[in-house]
């Protein structure tokens, strides 16, 4: 599993940005998390995914917040 930090969303927050831990941005979509997690995901917020290709680029699935054993 892949890590980094929640860097932005757009205006509806519906779409966000990790700033993978490698550098590189990949996308999320928060409807494909389940509603009681749906807000964990804030701007600074430590997770960890899976990395997908996607029409625009890789996105991630299998969103989770990052255990703190780090």
């Amino acid at each position: 599993m892949l890590t980094g930090t929640i860097s932005d969303f757009d205006s509806d927050g519906q779409f966000g940005v990790i700033a993978a831990d490698d550098g590189r941005l990949v996308l999320f979509n928060l409807k494909n998390i389940e509603p009681p997690l749906r807000g964990r995901f804030k701007l600074g917020t430590r997770v960890e995914f899976i990395e997908q290709n996607g029409k625009l680029g890789p996105r991630a699935s299998a969103l989770s917040p990052a255990s703190m054993q780090d």
